[in-house]
């Protein structure tokens, strides 16, 4: 049965196990912060109070920015496996110890579980991809690791949906011992993993270094470079500044229309266990089918419909400040970020080289991303008392269209950017997938731009360009190669018209019977091969001209291939009488067609 499953997922039968117990540790990890983070927004939003809400988002950016640094250095000196399982134990415990406080009534201890659910929810996930990391190398990680996160989406569906009935169970409080529980199995897990793979979880200390975290001064200093190079990365810091202004926003219009809709804690709590619950299927659903949007229209489109989604989701809570407003805003948005926004940004991360993408990230994910956390929550705070929390749609609105212009202007300016890159040697294919290559280069613009940079290069670079706009699908591209052919070198020659398919059609045969020279056996054998390719007939005057004024009998065994598709019967004792020579070469040439024409008796004998 696991052999069935595991050939259905594309999983190989030595990974199954492995792979099994990751994507069920990472079901515990999510299941866990699902209930923790029902609980503590449903606490925080009726105990200690929606105002607030600006004050943590601040107080859990600047907390996110000092943990984050003390759990670097401390990842550096420990295995992955043993690092989780501490976390996982830690998380537990001092969630239930929580717990005891909440019966003498200090009410700060709201705010306090309210980060931590952040916290910890975005602590365990950076430990746990650390570990998927070092347990799985590249080619692994790109085929599993999607089956791994559809494990952490169940276990946020069954997390959900098991919140309100659990919490009418053991009472709504005790969620944080169903944490623990949770969790603990989660350690439990670790530790197994730990006895059943052994050699995997191994420690190598030279692989992990510590690595001394920059302050922002310093990264404004290796940024300020990168961007003067790039235009790309101006656009990455916007895509990233900008989401993260409004975020905050939407997040407290969101909470804040919970809070005024569901007058009690109970009511509450089960409206984000099954809303939660749906929202994850949702997700899951969508996740099979994104691929064909970006197979459609390409990454500059596809990076509009999130800031777009964005305006509408505003509009709604400015026309309408209910719950429905409230749903369709947190639905469309988490989905469109999780299925399409997140993968095409990653995608345009991946372009740079590694030692770009050391820079740029760090960057964008800290101080671009907390600059835009405290701007967001600073316009809350500002707003407070002035105007009710439906207008700052009209301020986030502002932010989300220099967003969207953002987007447009990516996509006006996409061919030369990415030939900017190009031309300044930043740009990093290999390391993107093919249907991720696919998708860069899929704006109409883009491959004209491609062709006519094609069409002036020479060498070497000319065949990147053939493979690349090859890859493309591109219409008319064997016309563009026939184009070219002449202007390079013979070598390059050669390469480009192995990249002919058999659709080029005969006004092909014009350009070969130039390019035929006998005193170039090679280019003269490529040509042949290219000729013969072509549909039956289309090669017979360039095959019979060759073989008969040709010098060498390994040119002329290229060029009767293509006569012998014509006429078999008088070329096979052509083909006969080379095979049985005592001349070497001409043996060889016999050798060589035989082996061409696919002939059954040559191939029996």
């Amino acid at each position: 049965m696991l052999k069935t499953v595991g050939k259905w997922l594309n999983i190989y039968e030595e990974e199954i196990s492995l792979f099994l117990w990751v994507a069920f540790l990472l079901f515990l990890i999510r299941t866990s912060s699902i209930l923790f983070n029902n609980f503590a927004e449903t606490a925080f939003l009726k105990r200690f109070g929606v105002e607030y809400l600006p004050i943590v988002y601040v107080a859990n950016s600047i907390s996110t920015f000092v943990i984050m640094g003390f759990l670097t250095g401390i990842m550096a000196r420990l295995p992955g496996s043993r690092m989780l399982a501490y976390m996982l134990m830690f998380c537990g415990i001092s969630v239930a110890a929580l717990r005891f406080v909440i019966p003498l009534g200090f009410d700060l201890i709201y705010p306090v579980l309210f980060v931590l659910k952040a916290q910890y929810e975005v602590l365990l996930a950076l430990v746990f991809w650390n570990l998927a990391n070092d347990l799985f190398n590249t080619r692994q990680s790109k085929r599993l690791f999607p089956l791994i996160t559809a494990g952490g989406v169940i276990g946020g569906i069954i997390g959900s949906f098991a919140t309100p009935s659990l919490a009418k169970a053991i009472s709504m409080d005790n969620l944080m011992f169903a944490y623990l529980v949770t969790t603990m199995l989660g350690a439990l897990a670790v530790k197994r993993m730990g006895a059943k793979f052994p050699t995997l979880l191994v420690f190598d200390r030279k692989k992990k270094k510590a690595k001394g975290r920059s302050n922002i001064i310093q990264e404004f200093k290796k940024i300020v470079p990168l961007m003067k190079e790039s235009t790309l990365v101006k656009v990455l810091i916007l895509l990233t500044l900008l989401p993260n202004v409004v975020i905050p926003i939407i997040n407290y219009q969101f909470n804040f229309t919970v809070n005024e809709t569901y007058a009690t804690q109970s009511g509450m709590l089960a409206f984000f266990g099954y809303f939660r619950g749906c929202m994850n299927i949702v997700s899951l659903i969508i996740l099979l089918f994104i691929g064909r949007v970006y197979g459609r229209w390409g990454l500059p489109v596809v990076l509009m419909f999130h800031p777009l989604n964005y305006m509408l989701a505003f509009l709604a809570f400015l026309l309408r400040f209910d719950i429905f407003s409230a749903m369709y805003a947190r639905i469309s948005t988490n989905v469109l970020r999780t299925t399409m926004n997140n993968p095409a940004r990653a995608i345009l991360m991946g372009l740079f080289p590694v030692s770009y993408r050391a820079v740029i990230r760090p960057f964008l994910r800290g101080t671009v991303v907390r600059i835009g956390v405290l701007a967001g929550a600073g316009i809350i705070m500002i707003s407070e008392g002035l105007f009710p929390p439906r207008y700052l749609s009209i301020a986030a609105m502002c932010f989300v269209a220099g967003w969207i212009l953002t987007t447009f202007f990516l996509k006006r300016s996409y061919s030369t950017i990415l030939l900017d890159l190009i031309s300044r040697n930043m740009l990093d294919l290999k390391s993107l997938e093919e249907q991720d290559v696919a998708h860069v280069f899929r704006d109409k613009k883009m491959q004209a731009q491609l062709v006519e940079s094609f069409l002036a290069t020479r060498g070497n670079e000319s065949i990147w360009y053939a493979d690349l706009l090859k890859s493309q699908g591109l219409e008319d591209f064997d016309s563009h190669i026939l184009t070219v052919l002449k202007e390079n070198d013979d070598k390059t020659t050669i390469t480009l018209l192995s990249r002919l398919s058999p659709n080029t059609g005969p006004e092909a045969i014009g350009v070969f019977k130039g390019l035929a020279d006998r005193d170039k056996p090679d280019l003269t054998i490529a040509v042949l091969k290219a000729a013969n390719r072509l549909p039956s007939g289309f090669s017979l005057s360039l095959n019979q001209e060759i073989f008969e004024s040709a010098p060498g009998p390994e040119v002329r065994a290229y060029a009767l291939i293509g006569l012998f598709k014509e006429s078999r019967q008088e070329y096979k004792g052509r083909i006969d009488s080379w095979m049985d020579s005592g001349d070497v070469p001409e043996r060889r040439a016999g050798v060589i067609a035989a082996g061409e024409t696919e002939e059954g008796s040559y191939v029996s004998s």
